[in-house]
């Protein structure tokens, strides 16, 4: 996944040693691989995020392979890695921040205006390389050839810029570089608009979901989040927002920096703010945030939610819809830590916390009483929510 503090150093050789000739064919097959550490794997796809034409070929070069063994005169696929490779080290004018480089490889500019959205891998998927590329990597290209491609088509069709849309479904994150060079995060069944005048006097998104905004600071053109009935002003800052639909409060956890919430007031690093739907708000300082923000790296961290909490949670970020043989279940209050690698062991580890047992069908989940080991469900509580 893409951290902002990945500064580490690679097996071989530093990234910065990689920086003047791009992407080598050692790192990108150990990419396809995912042999890759995590300031490598972050290192490619920024660097394919920044050039949408070379992954547009590295897509084309992927799908070359796939269909060679239905091909009556197949493609050497030698020839066509060298192709690529030869395109991968062709210089464009830009430069791209690599992790551990110097200061004169971290200057990025962007000479393109255009919204970049890509899907991350899953950590949950199979290591085989040509497995990894058509069920995580490949969609991600994809993604990012596709929409550059629509929109150089769109832009000639169009005298105006339309309103874009992203979405991540169930299971699925990913982030979006905006034209400002603002990155967002998406946590998985989310969606995000930005509006068709962004930039011009403001920078609007409207957000349902979860996100997290690396903003580039703007005074003359202020970004804004809509969500909910909340309105996210930054004052140069890193901040989460979560608005899901069946949320009862729209939530803002600043990380860095400052944030405008409408009806709670100015949020500094280390706050967070609540807005409910039914207008009622809350600022909590001095908060850990770092506790907050685990979805991020794929893990979600509960202090004593409801199981029915814990239930949506996991089937957004595993697709899995888990079923309770008795409803009164779903107030029993969960505190653990679970990761989106496999739903067979959060799951196990719900069900053993709780003295449940897990019954398997063809095509349901569900979660029953053990007699004498699961507690009393307790009474409807106030909702909890991962972290």
């Amino acid at each position: 996944m893409w951290n902002t503090c990945e500064i580490a150093v690679c097996r071989s050789a530093t990234l910065s040693d990689r920086a003047a000739d791009g992407i080598d064919a050692e790192l990108l097959d150990r990419y396809l691989a995912h042999e890759c550490s995590e300031a490598e794997d972050a290192f490619v796809r920024r660097y394919l995020m920044a050039h949408p034409d070379l992954a547009m070929a590295l897509a084309s070069f992927l799908a070359e392979l796939e269909e060679e063994r239905s091909r009556p005169a197949p493609p050497d696929p030698r020839d066509s890695w060298m192709r690529l490779r030869g395109r991968l080290h062709e210089t464009e004018g830009d430069s791209h921040p690599i992790p551990g480089g110097s200061p004169k490889a971290k200057q990025v500019t962007a000479t393109k205006q255009r919204h970049l959205f890509a899907l991350l891998p899953s950590r949950g998927r199979g290591s085989g390389w040509r497995r990894i590329a058509y069920t995580t990597l490949a969609a991600g290209l994809i993604a990012v050839a596709g929409f550059s491609v629509s929109q150089r088509d769109t832009a000639k069709a169009e005298s105006q810029p339309a309103e874009e849309s992203f979405s991540t479904a169930n299971r699925e994150r990913a982030e979006l570089r905006l034209s400002d060079g603002t990155r967002i995060r998406l946590a998985p069944a989310s969606h995000i608009r930005v509006a068709a005048n962004y930039g011009e006097q403001e920078r609007a998104v409207y957000l349902e979901g979860q996100g997290y905004f690396e903003v580039k600071h703007d005074e003359s053109h202020p970004f804004i989040v809509y969500a909910g009935a909340a309105i996210a002003r930054d004052v140069g800052t890193e901040f989460a927002m979560r608005s899901y639909p069946e949320d009862r409060a729209v939530q803002v956890v600043v990380r860095s920096g400052g944030v405008d919430m409408s009806g709670v007031g100015l949020l500094d690093a280390g706050d967070v703010g609540r807005l409910g739907i039914d207008g009622t708000s809350s600022l909590t300082r001095g908060v850990a945030v770092d506790s907050l923000l685990t979805w991020l790296d794929g893990r979600l961290v509960f202090h004593d939610a409801p199981l029915a909490t814990v239930l949506a949670e996991l089937r957004r970020w595993h697709d899995v819809d888990v079923h309770l043989a008795d409803p009164a279940l779903g107030t029993l209050p969960f505190t653990g830590a679970l990761t989106d690698a496999s739903f067979r062991s959060s799951i196990s580890l719900v069900a053993a916390t709780l003295g449940l047992q897990v019954r398997n069908t063809k095509d349901r989940v569900t979660l029953d009483r053990i007699g004498g080991l699961t507690p009393p469900s307790l009474s409807p509580a106030s909702p909890h929510r991962a972290r």
